[in-house]
């Protein structure tokens, strides 16, 4: 099985859509089109309406505003009620979503799962500072906040989904480029905060939920968390999930996917061949065999991270690549 991360280059909606119709029709995902608009990058979009966060649209940029409080008892209830529609996300900031509802039924009868990904409380909890420059995972009270807002984000976003297309299972995906950095002199939180905090997102969710890392990282902590899915750059870093075969192996057993993206989302993908994917795809296959052995279907290629920092020709080239995975040729 094969699917993509999220982002593409392309400032047109529909000609990302194309690209995914022709390429992932097992489980198509929606577009983010960051070169579209700023209001599509990793932060914004999944920031609408929460309380004290202070945005500067025009340039993208983001920030929580500790002083600013008013909202969070509203906030609050809303959680504890379940109101799904008070975390709603506006077209204007994920038209790629809207369009690929709109649009999806053009698949038929080739869908089995679809697939959506929402920014992870790792990656956030870093990426968004406050009004000190502060990172807000720092912050119990205002983190708080942002992991609740995760956790009900997806829930609208998989509860909209399944509107649109009843019986149709679902698989979303928490985006955390920071996972590269933990373990460093510079992150001060520990495994067990990590994993608490990914487990609280992941409440409640009904859907299949998968982590994104683009690099390497302590894969333990995925692994040993309420993930189903674990997705990682396996262009660059193939082997070092085998570095913790243990928990790679209960892992799997307990009916965990691995998801190793072994098309490169750097300008490197024009270098390769269908060959040298499927050489590389083999590989892993090879190295999973040692570990257990897996339900083929429990094997996932992606590339190895969104493709949005590409040129539309370079993504287009690792959509196809990625598509001689799935159906040769």
């Amino acid at each position: 099985m094969i699917t993509g991360i999220g982002s593409f280059p392309f400032t047109r909606v529909d000609e990302a859509i194309d690209l995914i119709f022709s390429t992932c029709r097992g489980i198509p995902f929606w577009p983010q089109l960051p070169k579209r608009s700023p209001l599509e990058n990793m932060y914004v979009p999944f920031l609408e309406g929460v309380p004290s966060i202070v945005s500067d649209e025009a340039a993208g940029s983001i920030f929580i505003d500790t002083e600013r409080t008013e909202g969070i008892e509203e906030f609050y209830e809303n959680v504890a009620a379940g109101n799904t529609g008070a975390f709603a996300i506006s077209e204007r900031f994920i038209p790629g979503f809207y369009r690929f509802l709109e649009r999806l039924g053009e698949i038929g009868d080739d869908l089995q799962f679809i697939k959506c990904q929402v920014t992870g409380p790792f990656s956030m909890g870093l990426g968004l500072k406050d009004e000190k420059d502060k990172p807000v995972i720092y912050n119990f009270a205002f983190y708080d906040i942002i992991k609740k807002a995760l956790n009900m984000k997806a829930k609208w976003m998989i509860k909209t989904i399944q509107e649109a297309y009843p019986g149709v299972d679902i698989i979303i995906f928490f985006d955390e480029p920071y996972m590269v950095s933990f373990g460093s002199a510079y992150i001060s939180i520990s495994r067990e905060e990590v994993i608490g905090a990914l487990n609280e997102v992941l409440e409640d969710l009904p859907a299949r939920c998968g982590i994104h890392v683009c690099g390497n990282t302590d894969w333990s902590v995925p692994f040993q968390s309420d993930i189903d899915i674990v997705n990682y750059d396996a262009f660059a870093y193939l082997d070092t999930v085998f570095y913790y075969n243990d928990d790679l192996k209960t892992f799997l057993e307990r009916g965990g996917w691995i998801a190793p993206g072994i098309v490169p989302s750097s300008p490197e993908v024009m270098e390769e061949t269908p060959d040298t994917v499927r050489d590389r795809a083999a590989h892993f296959i090879e190295k999973i065999a040692g570990v257990t052995s897996p339900d083929r279907e429990s094997i996932l290629f992606t590339t190895s991270c969104g493709l949005g920092s590409l040129t539309v020709d370079q993504a287009r080239r690792a959509m196809e690549l990625l598509k001689h995975v799935a159906y040769g040729g």
